[in-house]
């Protein structure tokens, strides 16, 4: 118990700094923008606290411009189309609100990707439901909107002003001392030798950080092809190293160079020589390929410190209409999953607003919340809503009625609010919500126990008949399973590394094309590893293992083409 006590209070002290300056932060930038953009549009000052948030799961940096317009652009259509569904009446409003929603849902799920759709539906929402305006109000809107869009952008710059040099670095040394690991237990038999699936877990890290920020589809700056190429080295030599029995000083030697590349990534040393010929005598097999994969690396890990190469992305060969297709990356799953939510939502948002519920806005958030990709995952985080529901209503029937002033209640409002960054998991942080959320509804108009009781009955009500429907929408009426979702990667799977070794066989192949091959190769092993992981397949293991071979013999045969 006195251990538990430790771990809560570390976690506590550790959190403290950034959960009290995001707080702030939060309070400053929403009563800021309140000021300039009056009070009707303080919910978007709250919207974009959550987008600037949630936007960094994604790296917008490279082409700042470019995530500008596409911001700017989905947000004016947000704001014109939540005017317009609050303003037409219901039925002629309904293919306007499918079709943002659709939108929305399509553009910001990945099937690679942590996804992004969700603070663009709830924000969506809040503009529909609880602070819609008037066609005489949009165009304040529209520009505060606009303004936010900006925001997003520059508080990207701003967090993530070094987010890729310090990725890439933290990712390629920790591939290092991965090595270095197993160096260490081929000498001594000290510590454990690191892991295959460890090492192509880091690999495939350093390719998500390349694909998030190529400039669009089959344009990577040749940096970052010297990037992957010199994570695939460090692989490769961890490899050599489970499969060979290698003198100590060799070992040493390695180990040497290993240190030298890994002061290099940490700036603490301006150059980076490469390998010494004569640790590697007499010259067998082992001391061969050892030799080459640390001149690659060394070479690669050079040409990705160099400025030029940043800046310089080599054309691809490849057709528009090819392009085209691969930039839109039609996706089953992507597709049924936004075609079920946006169905779902706007249908029940002609529900609510032809009746006019009161607080219908409750039952929309939670069909929102629950409708997952995966019909899967709706049941455990149905409960966990539910759970934190019951959890965060009796607190706040406790507090809201013991405390029958505005100030105070807005006071439990605001601490509700402060104590979500405490919490990781979403029974906590939606508890926290809760209070929030039914203190804006009985904040100036219920007093006692019975009126903030009665709140907590109507919310719980709404939310319980919010994951009843979500259930049965999305697990018997519309499922679509983890378990279809990996049939149909595996195949996609197959077909990228079978391509991949076409392309690496070719005379003169398209840079462009095999690197977003191998790319995709690795995003699609860690989404598969992922299902693994979770129950599903596991005969996964045995499949990657052959595609990775594929892999690798791929780039056998193209190292010697890009050198």
């Amino acid at each position: 118990m006195y251990n538990l006590i430790q771990i809560a209070a570390e976690r506590v002290r550790g959190t403290f700094a950034r959960a009290t300056l995001n707080f702030i932060f939060i309070i400053l930038f929403v009563n800021v923008f309140q000021a300039i953009f009056g009070p009707e549009n303080s919910i978007v000052g709250v919207i974009f606290t959550i987008m600037m948030s949630a936007s960094m799961v994604r790296d917008m940096t490279a082409t700042p411009w470019k995530h500008l317009l596409i911001q700017a652009a989905v947000l004016v259509w947000m704001g014109v189309s939540a005017c317009l569904v609050v303003t037409l009446p219901p039925l002629a409003a309904l293919p306007i609100n499918f079709a943002t929603i659709f939108g929305i849902l399509y553009a910001f799920t990945y099937e690679y990707a942590t996804h992004m759709y969700f603070p663009y539906i709830l924000s969506y929402l809040f503009l529909v439901f609880i602070s819609p305006v008037g066609l005489g109000q949009l165009p304040k809107r529209l520009i505060g909107l606009l303004a936010g869009a900006v925001c997003v952008i520059l508080y990207q710059l701003f967090m993530g002003r070094n987010r890729v040099a310090e990725t890439a670095q933290g990712v390629l040394t920790a591939m290092v001392d991965q090595a270095r690991a197993s160096v260490r237990f081929a000498r001594s038999g000290e510590g454990a030798p690191a892991s295959p699936e460890e090492v192509r877990g880091t690999l495939c890290r350093l390719s998500r950080t390349v694909y998030e920020r190529r400039r669009r589809v089959l344009q990577v700056s040749d940096a970052s092809f010297s990037m992957i190429d010199a994570g695939r080295g460090l692989e490769n030599l961890v490899l050599l190293l489970a499969e060979h029995t290698l003198s100590p000083a060799l070992l040493q030697a390695v180990d040497g160079q290993l240190c030298q590349i890994r002061a290099f990534l940490q700036r603490e040393a301006d150059a980076l020589p490469a390998p010494d010929p004569a640790w590697f005598l007499p010259e067998g097999r082992a001391e061969k390929e050892l030799y080459d994969t640390l001149e690659y690396t060394c070479g690669h890990l050079r040409h990705m410190t160099d400025p030029d190469t940043r800046r310089h992305y080599r054309p691809t060969a490849l057709s528009f209409s090819v392009r085209l297709k691969a930039a839109l990356d039609v996706s089953p799953v992507r597709v049924l999953y936004a075609l079920r939510v946006s169905l779902l939502l706007a249908a029940f948002t002609l529900l609510v607003q032809a009746l006019a519920l009161p607080h219908g806005k409750w039952l929309l958030f939670t069909l929102a919340s629950l409708s997952l990709p995966y019909a899967d995952d709706v049941g455990t985080k149905t409960r966990k809503r539910v759970a934190a529901t019951i959890l965060g209503g009796l607190v706040s029937v406790a507090a809201y009625a013991l405390i029958p002033s505005m100030a105070g209640r807005t006071a439990v409002m605001m601490l509700s609010g402060y104590l979500t960054f405490y919490f990781s998991d979403y029974t906590g942080t939606y508890a926290c919500s809760t209070i929030g959320a039914l203190g804006g509804a009985v904040v100036t108009g219920a007093f006692g126990w019975g009126p903030v009781g009665q709140m907590f009955a109507i919310r719980l009500g709404y939310i319980c008949v919010g994951a009843l429907i979500a259930l049965a929408a999305n697990c018997l009426f519309f499922p679509y399973k983890r378990d279809t979702a990996t049939r149909q990667l595996l195949k996609k799977y197959a077909a990228t590394t079978d391509l991949l070794t076409r392309v690496s066989q070719e005379d003169s192949p398209d840079p462009q094309l095999y690197y977003d091959l191998v790319i995709q190769a690795h995003l699609q092993e860690e989404k598969l590893a992922q299902n693994a992981a979770q129950g599903c397949w596991p005969e996964i293991g045995a499949i990657l293992a052959q595609g990775r071979e594929r892999v690798r013999r791929a780039h056998r045969h193209w190292a010697p083409l890009a050198t």
